[in-house]
């Protein structure tokens, strides 16, 4: 039996005390000990409920001890590694942070390519623009009436794009906060958007089930890549090896396109991958059980491309080999919100690019192994209070991470000795 019809692996999940982090300051501030609990989860397998003891060490350190079933390796002071002798010695990091912002309602997130300002979207139709380092907010941006479902930075790091449930597209200045040009044309609420190549051309999908190509400078429609009745949930653009001829004749608005593949994200189950320059379908495949796709990614340098669905299944393939499965697994039943491939940590990339998942329960955990046959969870982001669906992006490409949950704030996870 094909991978395509296997059941998705299960993942071991780590869950720890939210407030271990204050836990732990408090340790350190009074030369103290403390506990806080940690709990394992793996579906079809029995649940582990532990706990760690922390105590202060010499140069201002603190020491974990695993008990009830885990094993504990300090990492940082806010960071640490559990072993689980019940799930065949599985070892997860765990990473820490503190809250940085309180902003309620967040309903996207995006980080400058150089990593020094973030930009959040939020329900009431507010964009804020703030510094990564400190969490101050430098711009705050009203023209959008409904939630903001995207807002994306062009690669300047100097304009913002934004897309609301008021159906409309806008383009923001992130020196002065002007919104210069609105785009309209999508007859129900904008899902996601992608940058084509330097930002002269633009994509939208939304729930009217289209998928557009827009030039920015008179926010204009180019053409409508795809019409589907289902809703187009998410879509992410890069490049590829097109087998199609083009038969269009080039828009003059049209910067960019050739060479480039977007592939969206439905309700209905299905993956789409369009050609941008030919505005054909190159391929097409169905969900696991034909679940909704919630969340998609691309990796033209690694030829990967992740999809997430509804029930929380991760599925990867190889874009060469597009009716090929290479990996499916599951961490919850949570749904996926948030897909982002990135660098390897180490110098080696052992079975190619992090990738690193948030779902609707607010987890956030990352994969390190994804072209191994065998994959697991190597580090786990555990937020201070998070509540609510958790989308995350790194920091000008490294191993930092920012993240939002709806009600949890803007949070920074590092690898330092303090939470960022």
């Amino acid at each position: 039996m094909g991978i395509d019809a296997n059941p998705p692996t299960p993942l071991v999940q780590v869950t720890v005390q939210a407030d271990w982090t204050d836990l732990i300051a408090e340790v350190l501030r009074h030369n103290s000990t403390g506990t806080f609990w940690i709990s394992c989860y793996r579906r079809g397998s029995p649940s582990i409920h532990g706990s760690a003891k922390v105590s202060v060490v010499e140069d201002h350190k603190v020491h974990f001890t695993g008990h009830d079933g885990i094993e504990l390796e300090r990492i940082t002071n806010y960071s640490f590694k559990v072993k689980i002798p019940e799930y065949e010695n599985i070892e997860i990091e765990v990473y820490g942070t503190g809250r940085r912002t309180n902003f309620a309602k967040i309903s996207s997130l995006d980080v400058s390519p150089e990593g020094a300002l973030f930009v959040i979207g939020t329900e009431d139709g507010t964009i804020r623009i703030g510094e990564s380092e400190t969490g101050r907010i430098t711009q705050e941006l009203k023209g959008h009436i409904q939630y903001v479902n995207t807002c994306r930075f062009f690669p300047s790091g100097q304009v913002v794009l934004s897309g609301g449930g008021d159906f409309l597209l806008k383009i923001w200045s992130v020196l002065d906060g002007s919104c210069p040009v609105t785009m309209r044309g999508h007859v129900k609420p904008v899902t996601d958007t992608a940058i084509v190549d330097r930002g002269r051309n633009i994509l939208s999908s939304s729930n009217d089930g289209t998928v557009k190509l827009w030039e920015v400078a008179s926010g204009s429609t180019i053409r409508t890549l795809a019409q589907h009745k289902e809703k187009i949930n998410a879509i992410a653009v890069d490049t590829w090896r097109t087998p199609l001829d083009s038969k269009l004749l080039l828009d003059p608005r049209e910067v960019g396109t050739e060479g480039k593949l977007v592939i969206a994200a439905s309700e209905s189950g299905f993956l789409y991958g369009l050609d941008v320059r030919a505005s054909e379908e190159a391929f097409n495949r169905k969900s696991y059980n034909k679940t909704p796709v919630r969340a998609c990614a691309f990796s033209a340098q690694h030829s990967l491309i992740a999809t997430g669905t509804s029930d929380g299944v991760v599925e990867l393939f190889d874009i060469r080999k597009s009716n090929e499965m290479l990996n499916r697994f599951q961490h919850s039943s949570a749904g996926i919100s948030s897909l982002i491939f990135g660098p390897s940590i180490d110098s080696l990339e052992h079975g190619g690019p992090r990738l690193i998942v948030g779902s609707d329960d607010s987890a956030l955990y990352e994969i390190r192994s994804v072209r191994e046959s065998i994959v697991q969870v190597e580090r786990e982001y555990v937020g201070y209070d998070l509540d609510g669906p958790a989308h995350a992006r790194l920091v000008g490409g490294g191993p930092a991470v920012i993240a939002v949950a709806k009600e949890g704030g803007l949070l920074r996870f590092g690898s330092g000795t303090q939470p960022i």
